[in-house]
């Protein structure tokens, strides 16, 4: 249990501090242990900070398989859509911390950490690459189409994650722009159907 207490508390200090912020006594401070204890955990912050990395990424891998999944019998738009919704939901509504870690250390990597991050964040991007590929090609669409609507629409989500991340958490902008942003998107890429 103390493995993921720890985890638990390095990950809601990465992401409100950031790494290079956060200290082993911050850590500590809310789970009630001596900062040595630690020690027969991790080697250091970097091996706390990589271990949160890993579950992370396999949260929401699994995030990404399951909500393909549960969208079998939906239309492409509204798929698409979903997952923005999705995303928006999680980061403002829910204050997903796991989602705010993974956007944080993608746009924002630990300096010290950086090339370990950025592969850590290329599988997760991966996955999301071959979910919205599956996705687009399960319509029939060429294999040119169906590889742009997936490249497309991912710019399209980085644009809505760099959204949330700096905008702060006004949802009433952030759907507004959305909104907006979907509808010219989407009036764009269904003439190509």
């Amino acid at each position: 249990m103390r493995v993921d207490e720890i985890k638990r508390s390095a990950l809601e200090s990465f992401v409100v501090k950031s790494y290079e912020a956060t200290t082993l006594d911050d850590i500590v401070k809310t789970i009630g242990i001596k900062k040595q204890s630690i020690y027969s955990h991790f080697k250091n912050k970097e091996a706390i900070f990589l271990s949160v990395m890993t579950s992370v990424l396999t949260k929401e891998i699994a995030f990404i398989n399951d909500f393909f999944s549960s969208q079998e019998e939906t239309s492409l738009d509204r798929t698409l859509y979903a997952l923005l919704l999705k995303y928006r939901d999680r980061y403002l509504l829910q204050d997903d911390a796991e989602l705010k870690f993974l956007l944080r250390m993608a746009f924002m990597p630990p300096f010290d950490l950086q090339e370990e991050t950025i592969a850590q964040f290329h599988l997760y991007n991966d996955a999301l690459e071959k979910a919205l590929l599956t996705l687009f090609s399960s319509y029939h669409l060429s294999d040119k189409l169906a590889q742009e609507g997936m490249l497309s629409f991912q710019h399209f989500l980085d644009g809505l994650l760099v959204e949330l991340i700096y905008s702060g958490s006004s949802i009433d902008r952030i759907d507004k722009r959305l909104g907006i942003s979907w509808t010219i998107y989407w009036e764009g890429f269904s003439k190509r159907l």
